[in-house]
């Protein structure tokens, strides 16, 4: 007790550095007491424990220690001063506190870091969390990490620098230990809450299964935005707003504050940038002057390679520039040409702002370089100059872009006006100022009058696009002498141009919004308080009060009531998404009573059908309706929901939601079961917007089961899709093994000659009346699909880049056996891609040249060849009939009859690629030329085969049925007299011989 005596009367700052630990705990007790009472922050009592804080929070004695946290605590909290300290406090928390295993400590220490936070001392609070991930102590770095969660998750990603957050995230990734792991991917998780896709590449070099792990929790995380919840004692403003929106219940939320927390952070600022120039082959610069072209290409490809780095670091970069710049200019090789422009596109994209300086070095050569016509090359030259643009300004890129616009050649003129156009978006009012839209208008009016359309469209899509950005008043004065039918596509076009970026927006309180332009239900997420407080509005309390109890009879009894106050609730005021939520609280899906489960998802059943049920709304009760679709007493109700579902929120959203989930389980009676759902949901429905591929991934993984049932129900679905799409079905699972192919095409041939069903459910317009009008949404065909071209459902393939300059050369070879090799290659690029886009390069032109080859047996093959690609593209080919349909018809002339009846095949392949409507019989309007073929006709009616006057005189009938006596009358009139008088007479015989018939 002597001892005691000594230091009892000391001041509180002597007891606070005593050596005896009763001295120092009695010391922070007292000072705890002392903080809470000085009101003034600027007092001049803080000033003593200046140097002291830190000692409070390093206390080598446990029990004092804690209560040396929560004095330092209410320090930080209190004194103006406090800032000076945040360096050495947060140092000693990190290595003295994280380490202590005591979960208090740790509380107080990481709430120490967010107080010092709040007074402004953010970035001083970070670098010290960041230095102590790299201590030995694995505490220690699961401590910051969580300390560095919490703060970003109360402060947000605009206090929070994540930069250097991300940097650190892959290293802590392969930590040996599991919490080091654990803690690391809940970071990453809350970070993506933040920036989104953004974190996305910093991350991609992590460990696979990490990924995967990861992706799957950020699927997980709610759409919208989040908020920050905690405020810097600057934001005192916006603390005060977020409180009164609190307390309204989560009213309108700003939806210019939600876009910025989103879009704050850019993808490539998170990003290390990578030295390549030290990397460059030391000798690239003698490579790329070679005379041969595959040193020159090796060289090019180096480049590719090292500029595929998405951030670069700066440097001088002017002698690969130029490099490429030649390349691009002067290079006969059109290939390395697109290779070159690549290299440039990914070196500005790297740089960004600082290739700005090489610019105006290389934007007059890509311009020039559009007299290209190969369309890889062309597409090359346009990313290049794109990516450049957007390191520099339009401003600067004016003077050589209008030097262009005069060039004689008509692709320059179009690309030029084309790139004005893509320009265009990425430009406000601001930097579209008058000065600059002048001469680009006087230039552009020039080319609405060019003799080339290409050019004339090109003009007008670049002057609609920037009506679009500036506003008619501005762009008008510009067109004044424009005549009323090319002002008319003006407007056209600058109403059917791309939309400009306008506010999200939001719903708040989790109340239903519909947008104007589909009429789709918005909702916000609600968090547990404020769905409970909407739930407690319409439904009885004693509902509420019994869902979740321990006696299964009080929950039935709840659900019975739950169900009646919903039959009896109004479809405006129906809170569907807090219904919901109430339905998932504990014990939620895992119910264990089936009576209870049972009138459970009856309810959901209802909301969906009663109410403005949006997909927020059905992702909360999506997992647990799949979660029990395959019950033996529940999956009738289960299924029901999932239709009801479908109705709400369409079942093309539906259905994919429903496959996805069930194939991340691995239970096969839900699996088998969620498959017959879809299957018999097709055919209510209809087809109408289903996502093929994803369905036929998922159909492929079913019939790949080790369960039989889930075999027989992708089977039987595939029976159903059989319906609606037809032979092309079959094609996607050709691989599958002959056993099982076999069952596919017994299911197949059950439904032959049968017609898709006409639907008998629709998705609700959101914008329903109250009086019973469901409002259906209908499409003309029923809903069905029949409608529409069911080959455009199709997954296609886009096989230009395997079109490649070697390939083509090939084709256009002068030995005929590299020819065939050429045709052999083009034949298993289009058989391995099954269904491809249009877009085939210059393919078409090198088949039109081998239909005239002087070896038949490869005109033989291109034929074959063109019907082959007449079933992978399909609607497609209508893009390249103009240039390959007479080659073809004129192979009809041959000698050889094998080569007269491949042509006359390929002809009817090309006509069942465009199907009923484009047939003469139902087009409304005659086909400009059509005309055109009466002369040929008139020949072929005095020629001197017989058989060929009688095929004339059969067409001549159908030709008149859609031009008219009077238009075949004249066009006779031009033939020699003989001639003319002997075709009036046969148009006059057809013409009263169609009369009799009438």
């Amino acid at each position: 007790m002597g001892d005691e005596s000594e230091w009892i009367k000391l001041p509180i700052d002597q007891k606070c550095e005593h050596k005896l630990w009763k001295a120092r705990l009695n010391g922070y007790e007292e000072a705890v007491k002392l903080f809470q009472r000085i009101e003034d922050e600027k007092s001049p009592e803080w000033g003593k424990y200046l140097g002291l804080i830190k000692k409070f929070v390093t206390d080598s004695n446990a029990i004092a220690q804690l209560k040396g946290l929560e004095a330092a605590l209410s320090f930080v909290g209190n004194a103006h001063v406090a800032g000076k300290t945040a360096g050495e406090v947060v140092s000693g928390v990190v290595t003295k506190v994280f380490n202590q295993p005591k979960a208090r400590a740790k509380e107080l220490g990481t709430e120490i870091c967010l107080m010092y936070m709040e007074i402004e001392k953010a970035e001083v609070v970070q670098d010290e969390l960041l230095k102590g991930l790299d201590n030995k102590n694995p505490k220690i770095v699961v401590a910051c990490l969580e300390a560095l969660r919490k703060a970003l998750s109360e402060f947000g990603s605009k206090i929070v620098t994540l930069k250097p957050v991300v940097k650190a995230l892959p290293k802590q990734f392969e930590s040996r230990e599991k919490a080091v792991r654990d803690e690391a991917k809940q970071l990453a998780v809350e970070i993506y809450r933040w920036i989104r896709d953004a974190l996305r590449p910093p991350l991609q070099n992590i460990n696979s299964v990490q990924l995967k792990e990861l992706e799957e929790e950020w699927v997980k995380l709610p759409s919208s935005a989040p908020k920050q919840s905690r405020f810097l004692r600057s934001q005192q403003d916006l603390k005060a707003k977020f409180q009164q929106q609190s307390a309204q219940g989560g009213g309108e939320s700003d939806g210019d504050d939600e876009a910025e927390t989103v879009a704050a952070v850019d993808p490539y600022e998170l990003l290390e940038a990578v030295e390549i120039l030290a990397k460059m082959p030391k000798d690239f610069y003698d490579k790329i002057e070679a005379k041969k072209w595959q040193e020159r290409k090796e060289a090019l490809e180096a480049i590719e390679t090292l500029t595929k780095n998405p951030k670069l670091e700066n440097g001088d970069y002017g002698d690969l520039v130029r490099a490429l710049k030649k390349v691009v200019g002067k290079d006969a090789n059109v290939m390395l040409v697109a290779l070159a422009a690549k290299c440039l596109a990914a070196l500005a994209s790297g740089l960004r702002k600082k290739f700005g300086t090489y610019a105006g070095q290389v934007t007059p050569t890509i311009l020039e370089k559009f007299k290209e016509k190969k369309p890889q090359v062309v597409q090359a030259l346009q990313e290049a100059i794109d990516a450049i643009f957007l390191t520099t300004t339009l401003q600067n890129l004016s003077e050589d872009v209008l030097s262009v616009m005069d060039n004689k050649n008509p692709s320059i003129k179009q690309q030029a006006s084309l790139f004005l156009a893509r320009s265009f978006r990425h430009c406000t009012q601001a930097t579209l100022p008058k000065s600059i839209l002048k001469p680009f208008c006087a230039a552009l009016l020039k080319q609405v009058n060019d003799s080339a359309p290409e050019v004339r469209d090109a003009a007008f899509e670049a002057l609609g696009t920037a009506m679009k950005v500036v506003g008619e008043k501005a762009v008008n004065p510009f067109l004044a002498d424009l005549d009323k039918l090319k002002l008319d596509k003006v407007n056209r076009s600058a109403s059917s141009g791309p939309p400009k970026k306008g506010k999200a927006a939001a719903a708040g309180g989790g109340k239903a919004k519909k947008t104007s332009d589909n009429k789709e239900v918005i909702e916000t997420e609600l968090s547990p308080e404020a769905s409970e407080e909407l739930a407690s509005r319409v439904l009885p309390a004693s509902c509420l009060q019994q869902l979740d109890s321990s006696n299964w009879k009080e929950r039935l009894a709840s659900m019975e009531e739950f169900q009646r106050a919903v039959e009896t609730m109004d479809k405006v005021e129906m809170p569907c998404q807090a219904l919901v939520r109430m339905l998932a609280k504990k014990p939620g899906w895992k119910e264990t009573n089936f009576q209870v489960m049972q009138m459970k998802l009856r309810v959901v059943t209802l909301i969906a059908q009663r109410g403005q049920f949006s997909k927020t709304s059905a992702s909360v009760v999506l997992d647990g309706l799949v979660d029990k679709v395959g019950d033996v007493k529940c999956g009738g109700n289960a299924k029901e929901g999932l239709t009801a579902i479908g109705e709400a929120c369409s079942l093309p959203w539906t259905a994919e939601q429903v496959v996805s989930m069930v194939f991340a389980q691995k239970n096969p009676k839900n699996q088998a079961e969620s498959l017959n759902w879809l299957a018999n949901a097709m055919k209510e429905f209809g087809f109408a917007g289903i996502n093929v591929k994803g369905f036929i991934n998922n159909v492929k993984t079913a019939l790949g089961a080790t369960n039989p049932a889930i075999r027989t129900a992708a089977i039987a679905l595939l029976g159903v899709m059989h319906l609606y799409m037809g032979a092309p079905l079959r094609i996607f699972f050709e691989d599958e093994k002959p056993a099982l192919l076999a069952q596919i095409d017994a299911e197949i041939e059950k439904m032959k000659g049968q017609s898709p069903p006409a639907p008998v459910r629709f998705t609700r317009k959101a914008g329903a009346d109250e009086d019973g009008d469901e409002g259906e949404e209908q499409d003309e065909d029923g809903g069905g699909g029949a409608g529409h071209d069911i080959m455009d459902l199709l997954p296609r393939t886009d096989i230009s880049e395997k079109i490649t300059c070697d390939l083509v050369s090939k084709i256009d070879d002068k030995n005929w056996k590299i020819r065939k090799e050429g045709l052999d290659e083009v034949a298993a690029v289009i058989s391995e891609a099954k269904f491809i886009t249009s877009n085939i390069g210059d393919l078409s032109l090198s088949l039109k040249g081998r239909l005239g080859d002087s070896n038949k047996m490869l005109v033989q093959q291109t034929l074959t060849i063109l019907q082959q690609l007449a079933i992978a593209m399909g609607p497609g080919l209508k893009h390249h009939v103009k240039s390959l349909g007479i080659p073809v018809i004129t192979v009809m002339g041959d000698i050889k009859p094998n080569l007269r009846m491949a042509a006359l095949t390929t002809v009817q392949f090309f006509l069942s690629c465009f199907g009923e409507e484009n047939k003469l019989p139902t087009l409304r309007t005659v086909p400009v030329d059509l005309m055109l073929c009466v002369p040929p006709l008139y020949a072929c009616l005095e020629d001197r085969n017989g058989d060929v006057r009688k095929k004339a005189q059969d067409a001549l009938p159908t030709f008149m049925m859609h031009l008219g006596f009077e238009k075949m009358s004249k066009a006779a009139g031009k033939l020699k007299s003989g001639d003319a008088r002997q075709t009036r007479r046969s148009c006059q015989g057809r013409r009263r011989e169609r009369l009799r018939g009438d």
